[in-house]
């Protein structure tokens, strides 16, 4: 178990002003990387001083902290702070210096950040220096390009024990990143051409807050760069790396709940985008998904199809989801209730045949997008709960420009207190490979690879349209699939991404005692279980819950991975030595 100290007095502070807080979305990160965890107040904290590993996002000015923390250290227990030294730089060995607002990294040496590969474009954090002996990784390049000595991350060794310092402000640099600003205007166009966001349409890439220079690469030499590299997915590999090397440290224990079930690193997932609403390119596209032998899910402009077409759709096992149109060029717009027109349009076609009994699924035509999180309200009293509308449009601006291929949950607003949102929000990474304005092959395999070695989703949009009217798209549409089997993804539908994702949520897995406890609301086949590779192996009654055991790299790290078929309720196995320290 991992132990969070939050002051959520100051976060009220802040609320009360409308200004955001993004501290809580911690806790999500948490969650999503499969951590069971503790929030303490700092005065609880203080009053029971867990062992393990101690994150701190917030204290309060009432305590001796860093001699407090320094004690904790040396009685064998890890401190970690995240983007801020919460004046506890004695016990971190470092001298703060300023507040920086944005910034990258440069890994360069860092085993630390071994392998991983993007621009780690940060925003907020903390300038700091190291004492001498304190070991460092990374150093900051400020935003205007300028690199410097202050390092990234800080360790400082207690004996038995640790203090670690992570300068970067996860939380709001995950935000940011996935969730980009209010849309309210334009965006500013790539200086190179390639990414002309400035269309007078406004879009979801207009609201990116990622660099058009430093955060994009290109596949070969004089090539279009793009978004090859997701950086928000890298930063969470970097802290998963962090809090098990703090486990390690003080001979904890440290389960992971994996990100997916029977041991997959990945997975694939195709919708389409029906624009025009042809009957002939549908079925083009629906013999080729047969062909495959994958699902995918079909995104329905209005009007939509004929009767005849949603059966064959529907009886091949495809997904029905909303396309949502708001291009005035096409007589629609922005709005709450023709939102609501569409969708309770295409819901009443499906109710005609027999189909689904509710549309869960959207993406916005042209990825249309307005202001900050209001569409995804609009999504959760519609009862929309995956949204893919971010994304880029231009040949430019295509791969990770959410930075992550992971589907997430949006925070909302000051207003809403920072709440964490009930739509998972999935982004599209690229159109119609190998339409060369759109997506080359080899840019469309590498998204894929890069998808995998960050363990999310590889999503690709085919429009039926495109695949009529090119004949290589079909054929590559099915040598694209035949890759990602290859590297071994499974092609899921929206649908079934949303109902892992949420049976993943209700599942909690620590060791305590010298027992690995899992905790399921419900019924879970498949699950998989990370734990440290010195960890014993399993025994006696819980075993019968295990169907496999066996050595894998994960995360860059040597990992004993368990797949379980778990009942609800409390699920207790134990390991060979029972006296073990847990987290």
């Amino acid at each position: 178990m991992i132990h969070v100290i939050w002051n959520e007095k100051q976060a009220v502070h802040r609320w009360n002003q409308g200004r955001d807080e993004y501290t809580p979305y911690l806790f999500e990160i948490l969650k999503q990387s499969g951590f069971a965890y503790t929030v303490w107040s700092p005065e609880a904290w203080l009053n029971s001083r867990p062992q393990g590993v101690s994150i701190v996002a917030g204290l309060d000015p009432r305590a001796d902290w860093s001699g407090i923390f320094e004690d904790y250290c040396r009685s064998g227990n890890a401190l970690l702070t995240i983007g801020d030294t919460h004046s506890l730089d004695a016990a971190l060995g470092v001298k703060r210096v300023r507040s920086i607002k944005e910034g990258w990294i440069d890994w360069s040496g860092s085993a630390l950040a071994d392998g991983l590969r993007s621009s780690f474009h940060f925003f907020g954090g903390t300038l700091v220096k190291a004492e001498e002996g304190v070991e460092t990784e990374g150093a900051v390049t400020l935003s205007n390009g300028s690199p410097t000595s202050h390092p990234a991350v800080t360790f400082k060794a207690y004996p038995g024990g640790a203090a670690a310092l992570l300068s970067v402000d996860l939380a709001r640099t995950f935000c940011l990143i996935q969730q980009g600003i209010s849309v309210v205007k334009d965006g500013v166009p790539s200086p190179d051409g390639s990414g002309l966001i400035n269309d007078d349409i406004w879009k979801a890439d207009d609201g990116s807050v990622l660099d058009w220079v430093r955060d994009r690469n290109a596949l070969e030499a004089g090539g279009i760069p793009f978004y090859m590299h997701p950086i928000v997915d890298e930063f969470r590999l970097l802290f998963i790396r962090l809090l098990h090397r703090l486990s390690k440290t003080v001979s904890r224990t440290m389960a992971q709940v994996w990100f997916w079930p029977e041991g997959l690193e990945a997975v694939g997932h195709i919708s389409h985008d029906t624009d025009g609403n042809a009957p002939e390119a549908a079925e083009v596209m629906l013999d080729r998904l047969k062909e495959a032998g994958i699902k995918s899910s079909w995104c329905i402009i209005m009007p939509g199809y004929p009767e005849a077409l949603y059966k064959r759709i529907v009886a091949e096992g495809h997904e029905m989801a909303l396309h949502y149109n708001a291009l005035e060029s096409e007589g629609c717009y922005w709005d709450e209730e023709l939102f609501n027109e569409q969708l309770a349009a295409l819901q009443s076609q499906m109710a005609a045949i027999g189909g689904p009994a509710h549309i869960k699924t959207n993406k916005n035509h042209y990825l249309r997008w307005e202001g900050d999180v209001q569409f995804y309200k609009w999504c959760e009293r519609a009862g929309i709960v995956f949204e893919q509308s971010k994304g880029g449009t231009k040949q430019g601006n295509k791969g990770f420009l959410a930075g992550t291929c992971h589907p997430y949950l949006p925070m909302s607003d000051s207003a809403d207190r920072n709440r964490i949102m009930k739509v998972y929000s999935n982004p599209t990474l690229a159109w119609d490979p190998p339409v060369p304005i759109r997506c080359t092959m080899p840019e469309a395999k590498v998204l894929l690879d890069r998808s995998k070695e960050v363990y999310g989703v590889a999503h690709f949009l085919y429009h039926p349209a495109t695949m009529a009217a090119h004949d290589n798209v079909g054929s590559g549409f099915l040598e694209l699939l035949r890759y990602g089997e290859e590297q071994g993804l499974v092609w899921w539908t929206a649908l079934e991404l949303y109902n892992w994702l949420e049976l993943r949520r209700t599942v909690q897995a620590t060791v305590e005692d010298g027992y690995l406890r899992i905790t399921a609301e419900r019924v879970c086949k498949g699950l998989t279980v990370l734990l440290p590779p010195d960890a014993a192996l399993p025994e006696g009654g819980g075993a019968a819950v295990i169907r496999s055991e066996r050595m894998v790299n994960r995360c860059g790290m040597p990992l004993r991975q368990l797949i379980l078929d778990v009942p609800q309720g409390v699920t207790s196995i134990p390991l060979r030595e029972a006296s073990a320290a847990a987290v």
